[in-house]
């Protein structure tokens, strides 16, 4: 393997764990209550309607209902490797689920955020963002290096994915239900 590709992977490896040490010590900083308060008090229209939209595609029955019908979509389309590494996307998703079990870092509450969403889940880490990189960062990849792929569709998925990935944390944030460090 590549020295530098494995010097990558160990550290975001050291940066997972530094997080996790991180909001095991401190279950709300000060940074979190300022980054909060920062997102939810922009105040140039009501950007709600949007925020949860761009959450959606995370939750409890589209998080799942998507990796199947993207899964079946690859499996239609003579793709089986590409369908079942869909279907894989649910070991980080439970993955995810462990972790916040371990964790178990309260999310924001009405004392110190707006909550527009409520959840009975712990906080850490966020399964939307978790979700989002792994599943939306696949089909980024997908598209790209798939040369069947119209130019098309390429550019669609790539912008929306890339949308989706870069945009899910700060709607978690907006919506009350995350904290910066996630």
């Amino acid at each position: 393997m590549n020295k530098r590709l494995l010097a990558f992977y160990a550290l975001i490896v050291a940066s997972i764990i530094g997080l996790i040490i991180f909001v095991g010590n401190h279950p709300v900083s000060n940074f979190d209550l300022h980054m909060t308060q920062e997102i939810q008090e922009q105040r140039a229209w009501d950007i709600t309607l949007p925020m949860k939209f761009i959450s959606v595609f995370g939750d409890d029955i589209v998080a799942p209902l998507s990796i199947i019908i993207a899964s079946l979509f690859f499996f239609l389309t003579y793709r089986p490797r590409e369908a079942y590494f869909t279907l894989a996307v649910i070991l980080p998703d439970l993955f995810n689920m462990l972790i916040k079990i371990l964790i178990h870092r309260p999310r924001p509450t009405l004392e110190n955020a707006k909550i527009f969403l409520s959840f009975n889940q712990p906080s850490f880490p966020s399964g939307h963002v978790v979700h989002y990189v792994v599943f939306f960062g696949f089909l980024f990849t997908v598209a790209i290096m798939d040369k069947n792929i119209s130019l098309f569709l390429k550019y669609f998925i790539g912008i929306f994915s890339i949308f989706l990935i870069l945009s899910v944390s700060i709607s978690r944030i907006y919506l009350g239900a995350h904290w910066t460090t996630m």
